[in-house]
């Protein structure tokens, strides 16, 4: 073990400056066996991997229940969910908070 904390390095991924700093830790965190995944649009929310954050509305029926984009990106290490993909997700527009 490094002695780094994952906790603190996920944050500093979070918060990097720029690209190139961003991937430093990135790589830091794949060789602690850490890896970064995102939602990509379209695809059904699925809540063992998704956490919702903010609602849209579906412009279809077959477009509820998918992810709209991704908020924040998740982090996993092997099968350890260690956060979750936070995302939009395509809802009835019924379901969806009144626009003030």
């Amino acid at each position: 073990m490094t002695g780094e904390n994952i906790d603190d390095l996920i944050a500093a991924a979070d918060v990097a400056a720029d690209e190139q700093e961003r991937d430093a830790v990135i790589e830091r965190l794949a060789a602690l066996g850490v890896e970064r995944f995102d939602a990509p649009p379209g695809i059904a929310f699925d809540p063992t991997l998704h956490r919702a954050v903010s609602l849209v509305p579906a412009s279809a029926p077959d477009h509820e229940n998918t992810i709209d984009g991704t908020v924040r990106p998740g982090w996993r290490r092997g099968p350890d969910i260690l956060r979750y993909v936070e995302v939009a997700v395509k809802v009835p527009p019924s379901h969806c908070p009144p626009r003030r």
